[in-house]
């Protein structure tokens, strides 16, 4: 039995592109394919039942001021701009 169960309901997406490490790309992509779904259902599961469960994110989340996500600054953690191609 899946702990991630295929989508129920449609919400609306954004496009965000993040670097996996090959390994948890691979899992990600089985996993996907063992519950039916996307790749993308998967990592937004993962999020929500994950972040969900994290005590001390959620208070701090609460204590934020009400910024939309697309006004944060982007930052490069790493990699070289040839990667970025």
């Amino acid at each position: 039995m899946s702990i991630i169960k295929p989508r129920a309901n449609r919400v609306r997406t954004v496009r965000h592109i993040a670097r996996l490490q090959e390994p948890n790309r691979d899992v990600l992509v089985q996993y996907a394919r063992f519950i039916g779904d996307t790749a993308d259902y998967v990592l937004n599961q993962l999020i929500d039942t994950t972040l969900a469960k994290d005590r001390d994110f959620i208070a701090w989340r609460v204590e934020q001021p009400a910024v939309p996500s697309s006004s944060q600054p982007r930052r490069e953690t790493s990699g070289t701009a040839a990667d970025r191609i």
